[in-house]
């Protein structure tokens, strides 16, 4: 998508060059043009470049994408995320310089694993621990994983060698799993892509889907914006500069952003917001009666 994202103006322009496709590329008035943009060059560049850090050990490389990719916490719904993003943050402001230092120069690990496969470290794990199972009991003792630890590689050259002998077909390869050919579906999607104009910003004016099916609601035209909103009122909520208040998911299609208009899908914690909003533009003598709102339990009449 990334190159038929860069296409069009690779046709219009007798001179292309990478700097002028980026001015060219912010004068871009059609809404889904920018929010293609922003999700390919932005936060799926985010993904890569932070993989990229973990793997090469380059730690501001990875701290610089995890700051591109924080508003997309605050975006949808991903309360354990946006916990520990803040959590991680406010740790490492309250660290002496030093300390912080050390922190995050060490804060990823060389790729040790197969190249071609961008394993990163939980994948690298799972393939030592998938190994390590071939050559413990079913009901391991804590000596036959410190055994199997300590020896595996001996242990694996011996086994290779024991099947080599017998002719046996080791079914559990330790080898590189083979990675899957996508080339040739990459280029069926973007000749669709190309033939439909739907990165096309001078033929695709609809704001909807590829399939055509649905629609794309209305707050998606301003998603970066909103998702650094409510990430700085998340922030500042949890540091008690403000009020905190339960915000919405953007919603991603017309479909969503008018469910989301109705009353039946409003939640307690909204509810009671927007009550504790109206009594504060009651009289003083009248608020009395509603404190303890959201302690209060439903009656059943």
């Amino acid at each position: 998508m990334a190159m038929e994202l860069v296409w069009p103006y690779v046709v219009s322009a007798s001179n292309p060059s990478v700097n002028c496709f980026l001015d060219w590329a912010k004068n871009q008035k059609n809404e889904l043009y920018k929010l293609k943009y922003q999700q390919i060059f932005w936060y799926l560049q985010a993904i890569i470049n932070f993989r990229t850090g973990v793997r090469y050990n380059q730690p501001l490389l990875k701290s610089a994408a995890c700051r591109i990719f924080a508003p997309i916490w605050s975006a949808r719904r991903h309360p354990i995320y946006q916990a520990i993003e803040i959590a991680d943050e406010e740790q490492l402001i309250r660290l002496r310089p030093e300390i912080r230092q050390i922190i995050e120069n060490n804060s990823v690990v060389a790729q040790s694993g197969w190249s071609n496969q961008h394993q990163g470290l939980d994948a690298i794990l799972e393939e030592v621990n998938k190994t390590l199972k071939t050559l413990i009991p079913p009901i391991p003792a804590q000596k036959h994983w410190e055994m199997a630890a300590r020896n595996c590689t001996k242990f694996m050259k011996l086994r290779k060698k024991l099947f080599a002998t017998m002719g046996y077909a080791d079914s559990e390869s330790s080898g590189p799993r083979s990675r899957p050919d996508y080339e040739e579906e990459s280029q069926r999607f973007r000749i669709r892509l190309r033939k439909t104009g739907f990165l096309n910003p001078n033929l695709n004016h609809s704001f909807e889907g590829l399939d055509k099916n649905n629609k794309l609601s209305v707050q998606m035209k301003s998603f970066s914006n909103k998702a650094q909103a409510q990430r700085i009122n998340y922030i500042k909520g949890k540091f008690g500069l403000i009020k905190s208040e339960p915000t919405r998911s953007i919603p991603v299609t017309f479909d969503e952003a008018q469910l989301q208009s109705s009353e039946s899908s409003l939640k307690k914690e909204e509810i009671v917001f927007a009550i504790e909003n109206l009594i504060g533009s009651l009289n003083e003598a009248k608020r009395p009666q509603f404190r303890g709102l959201r302690t209060k339990k439903k009656r059943n009449y």
